[in-house]
């Protein structure tokens, strides 16, 4: 199960990629793209695996 943080920017990033759909031009679709990326990274820093290890480790050592 995902937080609802996580289905928050899910849904975000969804709404983005639509944008994307709808944009004109190849500088608009490319910025599209480059916010897209962005919220991806976000979400795998705090969701991902990555960011799992980090909140075990602190857990275990504190």
């Amino acid at each position: 199960m995902i937080t609802a943080q996580a289905e928050a920017e899910l849904r975000a990033i969804t709404e983005l990629a639509r944008g994307c759909e709808k944009s004109h031009g190849k500088k608009q679709t490319a910025l599209m793209f480059s916010a897209l990326a962005d919220r991806l990274d976000s979400v795998l820093e705090q969701h991902g695996e990555t960011a799992w290890r980090k909140r075990a480790v602190y857990k275990w050592t504190f």
